[in-house]
């Protein structure tokens, strides 16, 4: 979706513009929203699973501090 809407906005036309040219991004798209999905997280979706992360062991017990009591 976030390439989509990069190539929907354009600056201007293009000198080379077909529907083969645009089949062809369409596919290139395709394959590094792939490559991009097999990666890492970025942006947001990297700072919501590192906030999910911390904050479920922050909730698990620690067995050394029930034991020290």
């Amino acid at each position: 979706m976030m390439l989509k809407s990069m190539r929907q906005a354009k600056l201007g036309d293009e000198l080379f513009d077909s529907k083969a040219l645009d089949t062809f991004r369409e596919m290139q798209d395709g394959k590094v929203a792939a490559a991009m999905a097999d990666h890492a997280p970025l942006g947001i979706g990297k700072a919501v699973t590192d906030f999910l992360a911390r904050s479920q062991s922050e909730l698990q017990p620690n067995p050394a501090a029930a034991t020290d009591k």
